[in-house]
């Protein structure tokens, strides 16, 4: 790849330095590339490591098994337990807590950090995404609490209520509020303005791949914990299933991810030290 032009090779002034041609065009006569661009796949590639351990945020955030397991819990409320909510709408409590932490973190968190930290928000970005990573290891742990005491219950014949699924979804909007919303802060701080669109492709990016891996690890608990003509874990029937093991796997999972995005953050060093390189309108010289 190359910045230079065909003028530029052509030109008077540089026929004294056409033995330096091949290396300015490269063996294929391609532009090589300027330096604003090698600067920002430097900056692209420094992040990916941070945004790999981000992608367990996804797994936490899939909550489908969590409304099969409402359908076998008591959903009853009100005067006489006539009324039964909807298994699905137990979402609402993952978006109200997302909603309300995100709206009081400015308003009154992040002040009262700002004293304790000397951050002007509070806590940095890597510690954002860094909590949202333990909440979202805490939710698939109180999970697996949960399903283990309902799955209990049910071999005995009794239920207990759906709204013990309420702190698991509480934790997952605290994930998101923290991690999310780190996440996307961080990508657009120490990535170059020029490439805007390319940080919030990365967001989604964590998303589509941590369903890929969610689907992955679904399909191997269920195929290993099958073996030998045994009850895979993730049988449709919960009460001869183990969800309670699938979650403490998740649960496993997010641990050694935690370590892994300590390491990173410690390899990446402090934030805001990444130069943006931007286009401006005078001519670059080339990046051999």
């Amino acid at each position: 790849m190359v910045c230079a032009t065909k003028e530029d090779t052509d030109s008077p002034s540089n026929s004294a330095a056409s033995a330096a041609a091949p290396e300015r065009r490269g063996r294929s006569g391609k532009r090589l590339c300027t330096v604003d661009q090698v600067e920002q796949l430097k900056s692209a590639i420094r992040v990916l490591p941070i945004w790999s351990s981000t992608i367990f945020l996804a797994l936490a955030m899939n909550q489908s098994f969590a409304v099969k397991q409402a359908d076998t819990m008591d959903r009853r409320v009100g005067r006489g337990r006539y009324f039964e909510v909807p298994s699905g709408s137990l979402a609402l409590f993952n978006m109200a807590t997302m909603s309300l932490w995100s709206a009081s973190y400015d308003r009154w968190v992040a002040p009262a950090l700002r004293r304790h930290t000397g951050n002007p928000r509070g806590l940095t970005m890597k510690q954002r995404i860094g909590g949202g990573l333990l909440l979202a290891t805490a939710s698939t742990a109180v999970s697996a609490a949960v399903e283990g005491a309902r799955r209990r219950r049910a071999l005995r014949g009794a239920t207990i209520s759906a709204f013990w699924l309420v702190p698991q979804f509480a934790l997952v909007g605290l994930a998101e509020a923290f991690g999310v919303i780190g996440e996307i802060e961080f990508f657009y701080t120490e990535l170059p303005k020029s490439m805007a669109s390319f940080s919030m492709s990365l967001l989604y990016m964590a998303f589509g791949v941590g369903n890929l891996a969610g689907a992955l690890i679904v399909k191997v608990a269920q195929a290993a914990s099958g073996r030998g003509g045994k009850t895979s874990w993730l049988v449709d029937d919960l009460n001869a299933g183990h969800y309670d093991y699938y979650y403490w796997l998740l649960t496993g999972y997010g641990v050694v991810n935690f370590v892994y995005f300590a390491w990173c953050s410690w390899v990446y060093g402090e934030e805001g030290k990444n130069v943006e390189w931007e286009e401006d309108d005078r001519e670059q010289p080339p990046m051999l």
